[in-house]
């Protein structure tokens, strides 16, 4: 087989959090980074039982339609400066 190899990033992601839904795990609320609309039941759920905090979007042109309902306080873009020092500060504690 020729061609680049796709990995199941997505459901890794969706699988992650559920098991630790599941599990009961101890951890805050979850940002996720992605446009992408195959989130969009996970950010529901979530959502719904209160552990999601926001989704980012990369890219202000190119988000999934299925976001439109989402409330302004769920998400955000990745430009904006206030995004943009919290993930300095953030990286800043890292180093």
């Amino acid at each position: 087989m020729v061609g680049t190899k796709k990995g199941n990033v997505d459901s890794d992601i969706i699988f992650s959090a559920m098991r630790r839904l599941y599990k009961q795990e101890e951890f805050d609320k979850i940002v996720l980074v992605s446009g992408d609309g195959d989130y969009k039941m996970l950010v529901d759920f979530l959502i719904e039982e209160d552990r999601f905090e926001k989704i980012l979007f990369p890219n202000r042109k190119y988000r999934s339609s299925l976001y439109k309902k989402i409330g302004a306080p769920n998400f955000a873009y990745l430009d904006d400066q206030d995004v943009k020092k919290k993930i300095q500060w953030i990286d800043s504690k890292t180093d």
